[in-house]
């Protein structure tokens, strides 16, 4: 047998030996981006802390701010995706009025990811363990805001003691994966789209490129006083894509919350959007228009001591768009409760 090792035979490792420099500086840019955009996150974190607390719940930590003192205590739910922020623009000014408390689910905010089913059953369970930790006292006002209305809805099927009133502030149906036009064909094509869409977001963060195009920061013209707590957010290696975890269990958890059949004799405000706010609206938002606010008004059944109020000049993001009436509403709420003047119940009316 013959070995030849001659250059004349080994095109491969003439090409291999020349690669290396190259695959050496490529390795050594992705090692210095991790590591820039890791330090990048720490620094961020600790020029910004947290806001509220964090406490073990199943082994793993959850935070939750809460602010104010009174009674009844509110706990604000907030849409996918969204971090306890959400509520920034609200919760300060119901905190004069009564205790107020935000949290962050698993993956979103500051509350680290998990492993395991994200449907409405896990995160009530989460939820009412955290509220115990952090020595949250009863009785509740539950307030949720898109899918969070479904985590209000199971939340009270499964603990209704202690519940002393409800707020679905433009709440997500049970019903709207197959009742909306379209809705479930988009839903399908989120789910491919967001797992699809998955490693490319990690080499993006992991490897400090998103931080480098500027993807990282938010404009404080939008978020104010809050640019560094979403700055220190942004582009966190261990939390990408972490707040799309209950995408794929979004069906489920609207069979969840379907299961309750009334919230009882509490009072359930419901908060919507204005319908006849259509700019910029696709086809087939203006053909779910009507439907969607059909589920709003069935919503009220669910008490006899309801009452709907529509958001003039708010599209979907209430808490943003119409902060001053969550806020009424919401103060509304809890001054009935402490036998003040009783809302208009039954009615729906566009303020």
């Amino acid at each position: 047998m013959t070995t030849t090792t001659g250059p004349g035979r080994s095109p491969f490792r003439r090409t291999l030996q020349a690669m290396r420099p190259i695959l050496g500086t490529s390795l050594l840019i992705l090692v210095a981006g991790f590591l820039w955009n890791v330090a990048v996150a720490t620094w961020q974190h600790k020029r910004n802390p947290v806001p509220g607390a964090f406490y073990s719940v199943g082994g793993t930590l959850m935070h939750i701010d809460c602010r104010g003192t009174g009674s009844p205590t509110l706990v604000l739910e907030a849409a996918a995706s969204a971090p306890w922020s959400e509520w920034r623009n609200v919760e300060p000014a119901l905190s004069r009025i009564t205790q107020v408390c935000a949290y962050d689910r698993a993956g979103h905010g500051w509350s680290p990811p998990r492993s395991g089913p994200r449907d409405a059953v896990t995160i009530v369970r989460e939820l009412h363990s955290l509220l115990d930790q952090a020595g949250v006292k009863r009785p509740f006002v539950l307030a949720g805001h898109s899918a969070g209305g479904l985590y209000v809805r199971e939340y009270s099927r499964e603990f209704p003691t202690g519940l002393a009133g409800v707020a679905l502030i433009e709440s997500s149906s049970p019903r709207q994966i197959d009742e909306l036009p379209g809705f479930r064909k988009g839903y399908e094509q989120d789910k491919a789209d967001a797992k699809r869409e998955l490693w490319e977001d990690r080499l993006r963060v992991w490897f400090g490129w998103e931080r480098l195009t500027g993807n990282c920061r938010v404009s404080s013209k939008d978020f104010g006083g809050w640019t560094g707590q979403y700055d220190s957010m942004a582009c966190r290696p261990a939390f990408v894509d972490t707040d799309e975890c209950e995408l794929n269990y979004f069906e489920e958890s609207s069979k969840q919350a379907g299961r309750l059949a009334s919230f009882g004799r509490i009072p359930l405000l419901v908060i919507t959007r204005d319908p006849n706010l259509r700019d910029g609206m696709t086809a087939r938002g203006l053909a779910q228009i009507p439907v969607w606010q059909a589920e709003q008004e069935m919503s009220k059944s669910l008490s006899p001591l309801s009452w709907r109020v529509i958001a003039r000049n708010s599209g979907h993001m209430v808490p943003h768009d119409r902060r001053d009436l969550i806020i009424a509403e919401l103060t509304r709420l809890i001054g009935y409760l402490r036998g003040g003047p009783e809302p208009a119940f039954g009615s729906t009316t566009t303020e």
